[in-house]
């Protein structure tokens, strides 16, 4: 063979390879991703900003090892099982593909959020339901879901444990938890590493359960002061009260506690009742009919608010929408007044409901 023939021979070959290492540029990254045990995959999201929302999926590898999430999602480990796999192959801001993870929690049903209310518009009013979870706030979850409605949750920690589910299930079906304390004592009565560890307790429970926090609390009995204010400040969360008790826990009549509600509610109120009483979950039915008939949209407690910021360590009662300049006209059984919490219920709000004009101390 020639001399001539070899050169051309490694010409042809050199341009053989030069096309071949040409045509597989951009496929593959320069280096196998990390956590997927030296599998090649496309590049992985920039959840933490939001951005290159269009871009590959995470690598796919060890389903626990991905740190990528959905915006406001739980984290994506092994332990969701296949939510965790529909949650690593889709977008940080995809919405469709974050209620298809929704879809897939445990006992969850995934539903498309709602516009946003402006409050000072519409009647609003606020449902909220204390002490739970319990045994009953599965089925109260299907009467709500059923009718589209959201409300506020305000959870007892010690009652968290092995009903992680139901927490997990209140978030992934657009409701609110706040913290409701780890075991409901009056903490105006507490020294101030008391009441921190009655909300830290129940806030770690909260994480654990869910993945998310909160900051929103409800200090049992409604009894709070100022050292009650300056450890929820502390931790950043804001006290949130209300403006219509139903006294469910007293009178645990489902028919009773349908009348308060629904005759007792103004726009912007913050209603109280506890998810763990039968009788009210058997009377949330008729108190959204009832309520829907006079006009309210239902909201969560931050969306009463709206662009108005809850500050920590404030004391809400109501929202912030122009009141009735009448005094409300209540039942005799229906007193109004500062709350005392030597004389409430142990499981639940002030035995005596707090109108507009009581004194917020």
């Amino acid at each position: 063979m020639s001399s001539r023939t070899v050169r051309k021979a490694l010409v042809i070959a050199a341009a053989v390879l030069g096309l071949g290492w040409l045509s597989g540029l951009g496929t593959h990254p320069a280096g196998p991703a990390r956590g997927t045990g030296g599998t090649v995959g496309p590049p992985i999201p920039e959840t933490a900003t939001g951005r290159s929302a269009s871009r590959a999926a995470p690598p796919t590898g060890p389903l626990g090892r991905s740190r990528s999430r959905p915006v406001g999602g739980p984290p994506t480990t092994a332990s969701h099982g296949p939510a965790n796999a529909a949650a690593a192959h889709a977008p940080a801001n995809d919405l469709i593909a974050r209620l298809r993870y929704l879809a897939q929690l445990p006992g969850a049903k995934a539903v498309a959020p709602k516009p946003r209310v402006d409050c000072r518009k519409v009647k609003c009013i606020a449902l909220t339901f204390d002490d739970g979870p319990g045994p009953y706030t599965a089925k109260l979850l299907n009467m709500l879901a059923a009718r589209h409605v959201k409300v506020t949750f305000f959870l007892i920690g010690g009652n968290i444990r092995g009903r992680e589910a139901l927490v997990r299930r209140e978030l992934a079906e657009g409701h609110v938890v706040g913290d409701h304390t780890w075991s409901h004592p009056s903490l105006s009565s507490l020294s101030d590493g008391a009441i921190r560890s009655q909300l830290t307790r129940t806030l770690g429970e909260i994480r654990r359960a869910s993945g998310h926090g909160t900051v929103l609390m409800r200090p049992p009995y409604g009894a709070t002061d100022r050292q009650v204010a300056a450890v929820a400040r502390r931790m950043g969360m804001a006290q949130i009260l209300w403006s219509v008790d139903t006294n469910d826990w007293l009178d645990r009549n489902s028919a009773i506690v349908t009348h308060r509600a629904v005759s007792w509610a103004h726009p912007g109120d913050i209603i109280l009742m506890h998810d763990i009483h039968p009788t009210t979950v058997n009377a949330v039915p008729k108190i959204l009919a009832g309520l829907s008939r006079r006009g309210f949209t239902f909201v969560t407690v931050p969306e009463l608010f709206g662009a108005r910021s809850l500050k920590p360590g404030e004391t809400y009662f109501d929202g912030p929408v122009p009141r009735p300049k009448s005094p409300r006209t209540k039942a005799a059984s229906h007193p109004s007044g500062a709350a005392n919490p030597s004389s409430a219920h142990p499981s639940g709000g002030p035995a005596t409901t707090r109108a507009p004009a009581a004194p917020r101390g």
